[in-house]
């Protein structure tokens, strides 16, 4: 068993409490003030923190925005520029296929001779039909010449009956026309 002897004088008793309460009281205030401070500077990290990633965020996304609208642009041109290559390609493969007799104009401008005078063309199919006049035979001979010479044309029918005059000599010529010579460019 013990037993404790207090010989402490009851002010003093009184003073060491007042002091103990004191020093536990400025204990835990000064403990709840760390833990006050703690937890401020961690609101304000976090706020800190989350302020940047949020502008972050809103920085990537009007970037990411702007990137957006640029590829729908490119995207746009894309298939712009895709139906314009497919245009080009059908408008090639008809211009490849496309006969065009505004061709011959040129060819028969080199055969002609002067004193002849073509009045009307006509065409149908590859035959290409030729009306017109010639001041003398000579002349006429010579246009019959120059076509049956010229490499594109085939098949020249110029009737006999144009011979019989010298002079004002009105004829009909028809000739084909080979199909490689209205795709070229003469």
């Amino acid at each position: 068993m013990k037993t404790l002897l207090n010989l402490l004088p009851e002010e003093n008793k009184k003073e060491i409490e007042k002091r103990t309460r004191l020093h536990f009281f400025l204990w835990q205030f000064f403990l709840v003030f760390v833990l006050e401070i703690l937890y401020i500077s961690i609101l304000v990290s976090s706020y800190i923190i989350l302020d940047f990633q949020l502008k972050s965020l809103t920085t990537s996304k009007a970037v990411q925005n702007l990137n957006n609208t640029k590829q729908v642009t490119l995207d746009t041109y894309q298939k712009r520029f895709k139906e314009m290559n497919t245009t080009a390609d059908v408008i090639k493969k008809i211009s490849d296929n496309h006969f065009s007799f505004s061709q011959i104009f040129p060819l028969l401008d080199t055969l002609i001779p002067e004193g002849v005078v073509i009045d009307q063309v006509s065409t149908k199919n590859y035959t290409i039909s030729l009306i017109g006049k010639a001041e003398k035979r000579d002349q006429f001979l010579s246009l019959d010449k120059n076509l049956k010479e010229a490499s594109c044309l085939k098949n020249i029918d110029a009737p006999l009956s144009s011979l019989f005059s010298q002079e004002n000599i009105e004829f009909t010529i028809n000739f084909e026309i080979k199909k490689e010579c209205l795709k070229q460019k003469l």
